[in-house]
């Protein structure tokens, strides 16, 4: 028996699809059928010579953007070939009589030509067809900080496998700033022999200023009581020798005498340079502020560079001197240089101390020279808004939040201080004199070059 399935009539074209009408193949330009449709990266198409006629509206200059959305087009537009043959296959009548027309038409003519050469000159420069992949920023930052904790890291190592002696930092450490301590490691290095009077040193409490006042006579004398002539001869030919040298730091030797000094002259230097200076010149004149008026402006052209002055560390630009000895009042040319240069460019006092430390620490000099110039950069910029803005009034307001804000950042090592480790005083120092420079330098970049969001509609 035959079974017979039921087959439904097929549908007819009619009914499968709606026919295509002419205004959906219209320009927005002409509102009449495309001829050589051309697709912008917005996605809108135009007639090519419409488009071509919108580029040239505003000559001598060209407008690149879409006629209906604004959206200004990149590389440049070309002919849309799958749209063209269906257009052409929709209305060829009609596509045929617009072309004859725009062809009779010597201005679209001119103006198609126009848009052609512009194209042609375009093409060498087009972007390619792969797009580079985006840079991460903050990939690229990470690697950054990686890389210079890693240095840090190594840094710090080799410092401490590689410091000198306690007897040879006491050696360059100021005479006058010996303690007991360091007199009587003094007096234990000078020969076996010593041993019989160090504990004399030690009880009696004799530090560096008591030291260098001893004579042949109170050596022979009560509590001291040194009877061998030789003995008494060559402790004060070493202690001639002491009061002759004239010590000079370099930086490293500076910052293991004076850790807290050091971190608070890169910190505060950096942030308020005028003030500290002034501070330096009312609580620290000897010791700091002498040897950096004598290095940064020098009394005379050709002063000789490797004047005893201390040390110049700094975080991004200042330095930190040492005592010198015997060193005269500045005379009033060093004075009127160093009160225009405090006043106009503080920072670049720092460079010319750093200037003179190229010879021992290129590298560290070179940092310091940078970011002096990176932070009068950012000096400038800053006095010359407030001056535009008509804003200088508010200066001291902006000084006292700022000199807030530094001092509680740095609370961390202020308040536990004598529990803070040595490893973690190292970081710190560190950071403030190789990572701190690209910071500012990214914090210029801001200043100078702004990136202005531009919305499209």
């Amino acid at each position: 028996m035959d079974v017979q399935i039921p087959v439904e009539p097929e549908l007819s074209e009619s009914e499968e699809g709606t026919a295509l009408s002419e205004s959906e193949f219209t320009c927005h330009c002409c509102y009449q059928v495309l001829v050589d449709p051309t697709t912008l990266t917005c996605g809108h198409s135009f007639c090519r010579h419409c488009l071509a006629n919108w580029w040239a509206s505003a000559l001598p200059r060209v407008r690149r953007d879409c006629p209906e959305c604004r959206a200004v087009w990149t590389g440049f537009p070309r002919v849309n070939i799958l749209l063209r043959d269906a257009v052409e296959k929709l209305f060829p009548a009609e596509v045929r009589r617009r072309k004859q027309a725009i062809l009779s038409d010597p201005g679209f003519c001119r103006v198609l030509q126009m848009f052609q050469q512009h194209g042609n000159t375009q093409a060498p420069h087009a972007a390619p067809p792969q797009n580079p992949p985006p840079i991460n920023i903050r990939e690229f930052y990470s690697g950054v900080v990686t890389a210079l904790t890693f240095m840090t890291v190594v840094v710090l190592l080799y410092r401490a496998f590689s410091t000198d002696s306690s007897h040879e930092v006491l050696l360059s450490k100021p005479f006058s700033r010996w303690s007991a301590d360091d007199v009587t490691l003094w007096v234990e290095h000078l020969g076996i022999w010593t041993n019989q009077y160090k504990e004399t040193f030690r009880r009696e409490q004799i530090n560096g200023r008591l030291l260098s006042s001893l004579s042949d006579e109170d050596l022979s004398a009560a509590p001291f009581k040194i009877k061998n002539p030789s003995h008494r001869q060559i402790i004060l030919e070493e202690l001639h020798r002491l009061r002759q040298r004239r010590v000079s730091l370099n930086l490293w030797q500076y910052k293991d005498l004076y850790l807290g000094k050091s971190l608070f002259l890169l910190i505060s230097l950096r942030n308020f340079p005028r003030l500290t200076m002034l501070c330096l010149f009312l609580f620290d004149y000897e010791d700091t502020f002498l040897p950096f008026i004598h290095t940064s402006c020098p009394a005379t052209p050709d002063a000789p560079t490797d004047t005893p002055l201390n040390q110049l560390c700094c975080k991004c630009g200042r330095a930190l001197m040492h005592p010198v000895l015997h060193q005269d009042w500045p005379g009033w040319r060093q004075w009127a240089e160093f009160l225009l240069m405090y006043f106009l460019l503080p920072y670049q006092l720092l460079s010319a101390v750093a200037w003179h430390w190229m010879s021992v620490h290129y590298w560290t000099a070179g940092f310091i020279i940078a970011h002096a110039a990176l932070l009068t950069v950012l000096d400038v910029c800053f006095y010359w808004t407030l001056w535009k803005r008509g804003q200088m009034r508010t200066l001291p307001k902006l000084v006292w939040l700022q000199m807030f804000a530094v001092l509680f950042n740095t609370s961390l090592f202020v308040l536990p201080w004598p529990m803070m480790p040595l490893f973690i005083i190292n970081t710190e120092i560190y950071i403030q004199l190789y990572f701190n420079p690209f910071l500012t330098a990214v914090l210029v970049k801001r200043t100078l070059l702004p990136t202005n969001t531009q919305h499209r509609p």
